[in-house]
C-alpha cells in the first residue's frame, strides 16, 4: 500500500465521492419505499436555523432523525406511532455523542409526520 500511497488515496477519494453522489441521487428512490422526508427537512431548517454555531452538523443530525423515523416506521409497520418515535429517539442517542446533535436528531424524529399524515397532505395538495 505504501508503494501506491498517492494513488490509493486518490482512488479512495474518488470511490467516496461516487458513493456520496449515488446516495444523494438515490434519495428519491428511498422516498418511495421509506416515505418522503422533505416536510421534515423544512421543519429542521426552521427549528435549527439560529440555534447553533455548528449549523451544518446539527442540521444534518436533524435530517438524519427524519430518515431514522421513516425507517423505524417502515420496519414497525402498524406497530404504532409511539413505538417508531421511541425507537428513533433511541437510535439518535446511540448515533450521536454530542448533546446538541442528539437533540437535533430527536427533533427530526419528532418532525417527521407519520405515513398516514404524509398521504393526507398529498391528497389535500392535489385537491387544492
Amino acid at each position: 500500500m505504501l508503494q501506491f500511497g498517492g494513488r490509493v488515496c486518490v482512488v479512495s477519494a474518488v470511490v467516496w465521492l461516487l458513493l456520496a453522489g449515488l446516495a444523494a441521487a438515490s434519495s428519491d428512490l428511498f422516498d418511495n419505499q421509506l416515505g418522503d422526508i422533505s416536510y421534515c427537512k423544512k421543519q429542521c431548517q426552521i427549528t435549527i436555523k439560529n440555534k447553533s454555531p455548528a449549523k451544518d452538523s446539527i442540521l444534518n443530525a436533524c435530517h438524519r432523525g427524519c430518515r431514522l423515523y421513516s425507517i423505524c416506521q417502515f420496519v414497525n409497520g402498524n406497530a404504532g406511532f409511539n413505538t417508531s418515535r421511541e425507537e428513533c429517539q433511541g437510535a439518535c442517542q446511540e448515533a450521536y455523542s454530542k448533546l446538541l446533535e442528539q437533540e437535533a436528531c430527536s427533533t427530526g424524529c419528532a418532525s417527521q409526520p407519520s405515513e398516514p399524515e404524509i398521504k393526507r397532505r398529498k391528497v389535500s395538495m392535489v385537491i387544492q
